[in-house]
C-alpha cells in the first residue's frame, strides 16, 4: 500500500501581553484567512496539514498536526512571558513525534515548512534550545522561516534560530493580512512542487516585510512598558501600555486592553519601573476609570482622581486609604 505523503506546516505564534489588542486579533484573521485559501487550492487540500504552537509564558502545540479539510483555526489569546526556547524545543518534539519519515521501501512525509512568528524578547534560556534546534535540523529536518514583528524584535536572536529570518515593519491589520496572504502563497507554492524535494523559489515578499540588513543596529532599550491591573468594580483583569517618548525616554500611557487572566506569579524577567518614568493612565476597559492606584499587596488596580472614602483593593480585599501621591515602584509585565 502506498503512503500518501503530508506536507506538514508547522505555525509557531508568539501570544505574548504585547501582542494584546488589534495585533492579536489580525494574526487570529489571518489564520483563518491562511486556511480558507488553502482550502480553495485543489493540491494543498490533498497534502497540506496544518499544526499551531503558540508561546507565552510556557509553549503549547494546541492545534496537533491536523489534515487541512479537519483544521479548525483556534482562537488565539494573550498571556505573559515570551518562552522561544520552550517553543523551539515543542516543534522539535512536535516534528519528531508526527513526521513519517522516509524509509528503505516507502516515502515519508515531504520536508515541514515551518512559519515562527515573535513581536519581543525571549524570557527563557532560548540559546540552549536554539542550539539543540540547529543540532536537529543538520541535515534539515524542516525549513524553518524565522520573522520578526516589529522593532523589539532582535534579527540576531533570530539569526541564531534559523538561516531565513525576516522582518516585518507593518503591525497594522492590513500588515497582518499581507503577511497571511504570502504565507498561503507559499504553501501553495510548496504544495505545487512538491516533488522538488523542497527546493522550490517563495513568493516575492509583500511591502513592510523584508530580509534584515547585515547593518542594521538594534536598540534593547524598550519601546513599550506593560503593567497589569485589575478593575477596582468588577475585579477583572487588563493589560496597561505605555509607549517610550524617543525626546527624554519617559513613558506615556497608550491604551488598556481586557485579558482573560491575570499571571500574579508572574517572574521578575524584567526590573519594576518608576511611576516617574510613567506618564498618564489609559482609562480602564471596564469601568473608564481614568487614574490607578496599588496596595501593598502587589496589585495595580483602576481608581479615580479622587476617590470619595475607602478603596477597595480588587485583589486581597483590603480596604486602603488615601496615599502620599508619591512615587513608587511598580512590577512590569514580561509583555
Amino acid at each position: 500500500m502506498n503512503y500518501l505523503r503530508r506536507l506538514p506546516v508547522y505555525l509557531v505564534i508568539d501570544i505574548s501581553e504585547s501582542m494584546v489588542g488589534p495585533a492579536i486579533d489580525a494574526v487570529n484573521k489571518g489564520v483563518e484567512t491562511l486556511v480558507n485559501t488553502l482550502k480553495n487550492n485543489p493540491l494543498a487540500l490533498e497534502s497540506a496539514y496544518l499544526s499551531v504552537i503558540t508561546f507565552a509564558r510556557k509553549a503549547e502545540q494546541i492545534v496537533p498536526l491536523t489534515e487541512l479539510m479537519h483544521f479548525q483555526p483556534p482562537k488565539l489569546s494573550v498571556r505573559s512571558g515570551s518562552a522561544l526556547g520552550a517553543a523551539m524545543r515543542l516543534l522539535v518534539q512536535s516534528i519528531k513525534k508526527e513526521i513519517v519519515k522516509t524509509t528503505a521501501t516507502t516515502k515519508g512525509d515531504y520536508k515541514p515548512l515551518v512559519f515562527l512568528l515573535t513581536d519581543g524578547q525571549p524570557t527563557d534560556n532560548w540559546q540552549a534550545a536554539a542550539d539543540e534546534l540547529r543540532r536537529a535540523n543538520s541535515p534539515k529536518i524542516a525549513n524553518l522561516y524565522a520573522i520578526g514583528c516589529g522593532p523589539d524584535v532582535d534579527p540576531d536572536v533570530l539569526k541564531q534560530v534559523s538561516d531565513i529570518v525576516l522582518m516585518m515593519n507593518d503591525l497594522s491589520p492590513e500588515g497582518f493580512k499581507k503577511f497571511f496572504v504570502w504565507l498561503s502563497a507559499s504553501v501553495s507554492t510548496a504544495s505545487m512542487k512538491l516533488e522538488s524535494a523542497g527546493a522550490f523559489d517563495m513568493p516575492p515578499l509583500p511591502k513592510g516585510i523584508e530580509v534584515p540588513s547585515e547593518d542594521s543596529e538594534y536598540d534593547p532599550t524598550p519601546r513599550q512598558v506593560f503593567l497589569q491591573a485589575r478593575c477596582q468594580k468588577t475585579r477583572k483583569p487588563f493589560l496597561m501600555r505605555f509607549g517610550r517618548r524617543e525626546w527624554d525616554e519617559r513613558y506615556e500611557a497608550i491604551s488598556a486592553h481586557t485579558l482573560e487572566v491575570l499571571e500574579e506569579d508572574a517572574s521578575d524577567f524584567l526590573p519594576p519601573i518608576s511611576t516617574d518614568m510613567l506618564d498618564g493612565c489609559p482609562s480602564c476597559p471596564y469601568c473608564e476609570n481614568d487614574a490607578a492606584g496599588a496596595c501593598p499587596c502587589g496589585i495595580l488596580f483602576c481608581n479615580t482622581a479622587n476617590p470619595k472614602g475607602p478603596v477597595i483593593c480588587p485583589g486581597c480585599r483590603a480596604q486602603l486609604s488615601k496615599g502620599s501621591g508619591g512615587s513608587f515602584d511598580i512590577k512590569r509585565s514580561m509583555g
